[in-house]
């Protein structure tokens, strides 16, 4: 019997409600990206709405097939470092302290203070949505001005971006500071949380979080799929990005930065900007393939307690449907790790098919947003998982027919440059 994903219950007996599918007009004249993700396509011309705002190119000719990116617009950096000095780096203080190190201190060099420059003036983490998604940087950078620790996590994800936006690997020395300034920081954060939490300590101890999880996320070594989880040798440091979701769960409750206290509640609190899984299933998971329905037992009885993808499936069907309309916020789309079941995570580290797939279409959803922390992970990790399911599923066709879609997007992402240098 061909591997395949097997239903965590039995499917109701005949006669019992089950859910349907709603039904549309078929669409036999739109465009050929509407046709390979199985939407309906409004048949705008020249680009049908549903292409625009979900981020990729859209082609009517006949026999086209292959899905591409939308980049214009995309990845707009400004690395002139020769403006004048930004009043909150001019402020940051020359000197920071060292973990363990009782008395000694660490002599911020010119590198460090172009980084910080860079993180000003680029768009280096958008956090919230609307016209506020960029005030995170600047009401971080003061933060770390006060706060050490935060201060030496700037300069991790600042260490990462540059290398991306130039196209650099990862040299000796780029290494040595990136691990310095990581540990330092962690080791610093760390040290913070054990100790009695003030209300001034809460917003950077959830920046720091953030940027912690982003530069996790940002940092993979890997330069192909085939050396990317999980076809990789398998490593300690697998899903290391996913194994610190419970840590930043414990630091957002501790911190809780949508309070309307916080610097950062104008970014964080705002209608739409979380998408929190459904306690029942309902109308949304008809947006995801049919299979999903069946594989997933998203019926009447899924529930969060009870089925360990129902989270994971619920906001990705939410994403999707946010997507149709608009470009969504990132706030929405980390929901679908923000919320991940532990049980449904447990699964990924034991690359449980279900699982995989899940992920998956998360990659292939949240790439045409080209945030740059998240793409090298996504075009690697993505096809490595999509190679994977594809042997697996080899004798299944339903399966296999849910890989085309996923498969398309890691194709397009492949010939995109994701930045500017």
């Amino acid at each position: 019997m061909p591997p395949s994903i097997t239903p965590r219950q039995q499917r109701p007996p005949s006669g019992q409600r089950t859910r349907s599918r709603k039904l549309h007009r078929k669409s036999r004249q739109g465009c050929a990206n509407c046709k390979l993700r199985r939407v309906k396509c409004d048949e705008a011309r020249p680009q049908c709405c549903k292409c625009v705002s979900y981020g990729i190119g859209c082609s009517y000719e006949p026999g086209a097939s292959d899905m591409q990116l939308a980049v214009s617009g995309a990845f707009r950096v400004d690395l002139d470092l020769s403006r004048p000095v930004p009043k909150c780096i001019s402020q940051t203080p020359s000197r920071l302290p060292l973990a363990s190190r009782d008395g000694q201190t660490y002599e911020l060099t010119l590198s460090d203070r172009e980084l910080l420059i860079n993180f000003t003036n680029s768009n280096i983490l958008p956090v919230g949505s609307g016209a506020n998604c960029f005030d995170f940087q600047s009401k971080t950078i003061k933060l770390a001005q006060v706060n050490p620790y935060l201060l030496h996590i700037v300069l991790t994800l600042s260490h990462l971006y540059h290398v991306h936006v130039n196209g650099n690997q990862m040299d000796q020395k780029i290494t040595s500071a990136l691990a310095f300034h990581w540990y330092q920081g962690t080791a610093l954060f760390n040290a913070k949380l054990s100790q009695p939490i003030k209300d001034e300590d809460k917003d950077p101890l959830w920046a720091a979080a953030a940027l912690l999880g982003s530069s996790a996320f940002a940092d993979i070594r890997a330069t192909s799929a085939s050396e990317a989880w999980p076809l990789a040798r398998s490593s300690p440091l697998d899903l290391s990005w996913l194994k610190m979701t419970g840590g930043k769960r414990a630091v957002f409750k501790i911190a809780d930065p949508q309070r309307p206290s916080s610097i950062f509640h104008p970014i964080l609190v705002g209608p739409g900007h979380h998408i929190p899984p459904t306690p029942r299933v309902g109308d949304e998971v008809l947006v995801l393939p049919p299979r999903f329905i069946q594989l997933f037992d998203l019926d009447e009885n899924s529930t969060p307690d009870s089925n360990p993808y129902h989270a994971a499936a619920t906001v990705l069907a939410q994403i999707m449907i946010a997507a149709e309309s608009g470009p969504p916020g990132m706030a929405k789309y980390l929901c679908f790790l923000g919320f991940a079941d532990p049980r449904y995570l447990n699964l990924l580290a034991e690359k449980e098919s279900g699982a995989m797939l899940l992920l998956m279409y998360w990659y292939a959803t949240v790439i045409p947003t080209q945030q740059w922390w998240i793409w090298r992970r996504a075009i690697f990790e993505g096809p490595a998982i999509c190679s994977v399911l594809g042997a697996r599923f080899a004798e299944d066709p339903g399966l296999l027919e849910l890989l085309e879609f996923p498969r398309a997007v890691f194709a397009a992402a492949a010939t995109t440059v994701p930045y500017a240098a």
